[in-house]
């Protein structure tokens, strides 16, 4: 018997979609998922065909973490994390803006002001 649920998350607007790497537990590998954004939900699959969702976190209930100093720590660019509840997931995105971006349809708040930080910071720069 297979059931289909029609709740809100399977129509709800997607806010981004497409491939995040995952640090893997006790492990230096990273794994490549497939996610979706549909607030307030993350749904994982392995891939962009797999039609099984092979993780969901739920963003209301979960903290998404950026810092520079994070990232120099794991020695790996464009990272951030998500902490639930229950664990903490590392991800990698494949540059600055897919990060922002990212982060964006994770956490708006927090992407606004992370660019409010970097504008700011750069604005500094440039004085002479």
């Amino acid at each position: 018997m297979v059931c289909y649920v029609l709740g809100s998350a399977s129509r709800s607007v997607v806010s981004k979609k497409g491939y995040l790497h995952f640090k893997e537990p006790l492990s230096p590998s990273w794994a490549k998922h497939f996610v979706v954004v549909r607030r307030p939900y993350v749904f994982i699959y392995n891939s962009d065909k797999d039609p099984v969702e092979r993780g969901i976190i739920n963003l209301s209930t979960a903290q998404v973490e950026y810092s520079e100093d994070q990232q120099a720590m794991v020695k790996t660019p464009n990272t951030f994390a998500v902490c639930t509840r229950h664990r903490g997931v590392l991800l990698q995105a494949l540059n600055d803006k897919d990060m922002s971006d990212w982060l964006y349809a994770f956490n708006p708040l927090l992407a606004g002001t992370i660019r409010s930080k970097l504008a700011r910071r750069l604005s500094g720069q440039l004085k002479y």
